[in-house]
């Protein structure tokens, strides 16, 4: 028995070590899509002290304030990777591995317990650990709430397994912790009923207590949660539920396939929605799944095992089928049902080493991790980039939107106009009610000089959003191309009006009040804006040119000064500064200035030359 134990702490060691380095080709993978707004845009995160504030307010899940969602634990690890390595990427791929080993180990424990043979409970945690499905929730630093929901998850039913009321605190205090990571953990208490009355066939009298306090916390927090609950489901779910529900139904089968033979994975999987039960996929789709939960029920004595696996894959399924969410499907709600697949697997696994003998059996075993372990590693390649995440989503998934609006920001924001520009055509063909697309063509149409596809395209960007802050933006800045200050002023005043807060565009609109001699009305919005913004240097300058308009060259100086005590190296505010000091009749310091931005940008070199000399010739 002890050589056992010890050849079994080998065994899991082992497989740590090699998860471990079959996930090493991810740790230098980049931040991706929804990394962007909750993490490296989120100052909610960057200092610990405001880790309490977490517990309490939705909001801080984003640096977009109109992106709320309540996972406080989750939050809790980002802002300790960031005090820890600011957002260097390999603490916090080393974190997200560290919590999927965490939950390879408690497969392992529950797998032992539910299947009675240390082996088979061994190869359900080599399975879990290695199986490439998993790749998209450790890669993809987001996904971690996946992950952590999980460990919690895992952890609150190993001590449901080990028996007696001194481990009911475990329970609850693992319940409370997955689902301050992520809502699905609120289905819990299903799952462990559905152990007692499908493993244990018994309804369990004895564990009331324990129950009770787990649907409390639940109660609770769906209570903290209400309006976004409501929001989601009642008030402005996504899509009618007559999609939703049918639609998943194809999901679930989707989801099964891909767990079995997870081929042709991808950040974006080209699925279609589906309304009525006489869709014929939706049809087939539903006779497979009954199917299959009538063969768990009619062998469910011999076999309860699977008839549980297949319960717990569908109670955690459950909440992403009854919620309509944005994406149909996604590889990394398939995390914690995974587990749930392994030990099914290993479960017949088992069966078979009974029939045709350890050695044959252990060397199938041996196959299928290798070649999860090999397929996990290729699909971390994958993570490497935008260009290769998206491009393959787009590859496999051409009558989808996403990928090429996601490929299409990555071309725009390196300049690679022509392709970004085809993504976006791509993008209205496929999602016409999409606006955002048309104010990204209409951007990239200017730069491409082609002005009146540019008008074109924008308005019927409109007549599909009219309140669409991005077409507004983008028709200012289509105006401003052309120098027509009041239909800029005009598209700007719109743009403050559905973004009252941005200090960007409070700075658009006073400058276009500046550009037609309304030097007031600029200082209101500026002033606005270093309210939002304060010691913004851009913003500080233009105070500085609005002051100057209004001849208050002191308040001018004071400005720019303060401009460039902010950022030494501001060329534009040298340069101003040189021009107020000239009016000011000091050109000593008008000379330093006009030095000082012509070494610091070329750009302002000839003007600054020019304004020299004419001082140099006025001594």
């Amino acid at each position: 028995m002890k050589d056992l134990q010890a050849r079994l702490y080998i065994g899991y060691a082992a497989l740590l070590l090699l998860t471990l380095v079959v996930y090493a080709n991810s740790l230098a993978n980049p931040f991706h899509y929804d990394d962007i707004h909750s993490i490296v845009d989120n100052p909610h995160l960057r200092a610990l002290v405001r880790v309490p504030s977490y517990f309490v307010d939705p909001s801080a899940f984003s640096g977009d304030p109109d992106i709320a969602m309540y996972r406080p634990m989750l939050l809790v690890t980002f802002a300790l990777n960031h005090a820890l390595g600011g957002y260097e990427v390999l603490g916090y791929h080393l974190l997200s591995i560290g919590l999927h080993m965490a939950c390879v180990l408690f497969v392992g424990a529950i797998a032992k317990r539910l299947l009675g043979n240390a082996w088979a409970a061994f190869f359900a945690a080599g399975l879990f650990a290695l199986h490439p499905i998993q790749t998209e929730p450790v890669n993809y630093i987001s996904s971690r709430s996946e992950i952590l929901a999980a460990l919690f998850f895992l952890l609150g039913f190993w001590a449901y397994l080990l028996g007696g009321t001194r481990h009911w605190a475990w329970v609850g205090l693992a319940y409370a912790a997955g689902l301050l990571s992520k809502s699905i953990v609120v289905v819990l208490p299903a799952v462990l009923l559905a152990y007692e009355i499908i493993v244990r066939r018994r309804w369990p009298r004895d564990k009331q207590g324990l129950f009770a306090l787990l649907f409390f916390v639940g109660g609770l927090y769906l209570l903290t949660v209400r309006s976004m609950l409501l929001h989601a489901t009642i008030t402005a779910p996504v899509r009618p539920y007559s999609e939703q529900f049918w639609t998943q139904i194809k999901a679930m089968v989707f989801y099964l396939q891909m767990l079995v033979w997870p081929a042709n994975q991808s950040v974006d999987h080209q699925f279609l929605l589906s309304d009525s039960l006489f869709d014929p996929i939706v049809a087939v789709a539903s006779f497979f799944l009954l199917s299959l939960i009538w063969l768990g029920i009619h062998h469910r004595h011999p076999h309860a095992v699977p008839l549980f696996a297949l319960a717990w894959f569908f109670i955690i399924l459950a909440p992403s089928t009854l919620v309509p969410l944005n994406v149909l499907v996604n590889e990394h709600r398939l995390y914690l049902p995974g587990a749930a697949f392994a030990i099914a697997i290993a479960y017949a696994g088992h069966g078979v080493q009974q029939k045709i003998g350890g050695l044959w059996a252990g060397g199938l075993a041996l196959l299928v991790l290798v070649t999860g372990a090999w397929a996990t590693t290729e699909r971390n390649e994958i993570w490497r980039d935008e260009y290769t995440l998206w491009g393959d989503a787009a590859a496999k998934a051409p009558l989808m939107a996403r990928p090429f609006i996601y490929l299409g920001n990555a071309y725009a924001r390196d300049g690679r106009v022509e392709e970004a520009v085809a993504a976006f055509e791509h993008v209205v063909r496929r999602d016409a009610k999409y606006a955002p697309a048309y104010a990204q063509l209409g951007k990239l149409y200017l730069l491409q000089g082609r002005d009146e596809h540019a008008a074109e395209i924008l308005q019927r960007g409109f007549a599909v959003d009219g309140d669409n802050l991005e077409l507004w933006v983008g028709l200012a800045e289509f105006h401003y191309g052309r120098q027509d200050w009041l239909r800029c002023r005009a598209a700007y005043q719109r743009a403050v009006e559905l973004a009252p807060n941005d200090p960007g565009l409070r700075n658009n609109l006073g400058n276009s009040h500046q550009a037609l001699g309304q030097a007031k009305q600029a200082l209101v919005q500026h002033e606005r804006a270093l309210q939002l913004a304060p010691g913004n240097p851009e913003t500080l300058l233009n105070l500085g040119n609005a002051r100057l308009m209004l001849q208050d060259l002191q308040q001018a100086v004071d400005y720019y000064q303060q401009a460039l005590s902010v950022r030494g190296d501001f060329a534009g505010a040298w340069f101003n500064l040189g021009y107020v000091y000239e009016l000011l009749a000091d050109q000593q310091r008008a000379l330093n200035a006009y030095d000082r931005a012509g070494e610091l940008d070329q750009g302002f070199a000839a003007q600054a030359a020019q304004r020299r000399q004419g001082l140099m010739g006025s001594r």
